[in-house]
């Protein structure tokens, strides 16, 4: 009996821990050594934003944001976001996930694109980096409608939370050499973000990027916890030695080099890389708009000679009616009105004088 009970103990106990096993593995936790970040907590100091009233980050972060046209930020897209702390007390009492702040931003109905970042120097280049943080959004549409209880996100926007690493040390998020993590919504719940990287230069960027789609009432954004740490370090140490294997053959390709050591240098047309410079050449094409002298065509408009027709408004002469007197019946002397006028008076006294002259023979006779 005594043997069942403690076979039965144990295999309760060896469940249990099985479980707790499979618990903690379940739950993801930072990476552990040291870590790169200054108050990677988002603890206080909280500094002033230049030109941003009320707006305060937690200091050496630093805010970034994309902001719209006029008209964008007019109609509410692309705002700039306001950045202040948030307190572990704040209703509803959970966004803060450790110590007393964490960092917030947000834009009330409107969207915004931006986030945090910070650069860390010192890197050893080519070492294996990991960047964790732990994000909460809150999303209401309107609260008016009432299914935003308790602070919890209703009709929510699509907010694009996610993480990045710039192994260059850039500071512009959308550059193309960022390292980004999958995007979450993590509404309401605080949710574990991660992202690996090479470091490239002995400087590199972290960056928190969020874009709410809609144009909510309530689009925050809540940031903590942390953390940057080196997983490998450089493979350069390990690869030295092989150098010293070369060195070793060197002797015997001493003797290959002579021979095809000079083609080696004929590789140079790899530098023919450079024709990339003559694909430039193909915007020479801007002699293609040489085709202007085809504008030349405005002597076409020399067609304006076709309204040389205006000759043809000089039959103007034809009204010379001078034909319609030289077919009159009249004598030129007759054609004007003062000579008809002379002609009717001397017939008028040739009549006169004829009839004057009939009277005074009748009276002699």
């Amino acid at each position: 009996m005594v043997t069942c009970q403690f076979r039965r103990t144990f295999s309760l106990s060896l469940a249990g821990l099985l479980l707790a096993s499979l618990l903690i593995a379940a739950v993801p936790a930072l990476a552990e050594g040291p870590n790169l970040l200054i108050n990677p907590s988002f603890e206080r100091p909280y500094v002033s934003m230049a030109g941003k009233e009320n707006c305060r980050i937690a200091a050496p972060w630093v805010p970034y944001y994309f902001e719209g046209t006029p008209d964008m930020t007019y109609r509410g897209y692309r705002l700039a976001p306001e950045y202040k702390a948030a307190f572990y007390y704040d209703y509803p009492n959970n966004r803060v996930r450790s110590g007393e702040l964490s960092q917030q931003y947000f834009h009330s109905f409107g969207n915004f694109e931006g986030g945090v970042l910070q650069q860390v120097s010192n890197i050893p280049i080519g070492s294996v980096l990991r960047f964790e943080i732990w994000g909460m959004t809150w999303s209401c549409d309107k609260e008016k409608k009432g299914n935003c209880a308790k602070a919890t996100s209703g009709d929510p926007s699509p907010m694009h939370l996610r993480i990045g690493v710039d192994p260059t040390g850039g500071t512009h998020s959308l550059a193309p050499q960022v390292v980004w993590s999958p995007e979450q919504n993590a509404y309401d719940a605080w949710a574990h973000f991660q992202v690996e990287a090479s470091a490239k230069a002995s400087t590199v960027t972290v960056f928190v990027y969020s874009y709410p789609d809609y144009r909510s009432q309530d689009n925050n954004v809540y940031l903590d916890d942390a953390s940057l740490v080196i997983l490998a370090p450089p493979p350069t140490a390990t690869t030295r030695p092989t150098n010293t294997a070369t060195t070793t053959r060197r002797p015997t390709q001493t003797r290959r080099p002579t021979a095809t050591e000079a083609p080696t240098n004929t590789p140079q047309p790899s530098a023919t890389a450079s024709p990339t410079v003559a694909a430039t050449k193909t915007a020479t094409p801007t002699p293609a708009n040489t085709p202007q002298p085809t504008n030349t065509p405005q002597p076409t408009n020399t067609a304006q000679p076709s309204n040389t027709p205006v000759p043809s408004d000089t039959p103007v002469p034809a009204p010379t009616p001078t034909a319609t007197r030289e077919g009159s019946p009249l004598p030129r002397w007759l054609a004007s009105r003062a000579n008809i006028v002379i002609y009717a008076v001397f017939l008028g006294a040739l009549v006169l004088a004829f009839l004057v002259g009939l009277a005074v023979g009748r009276r002699r006779g």
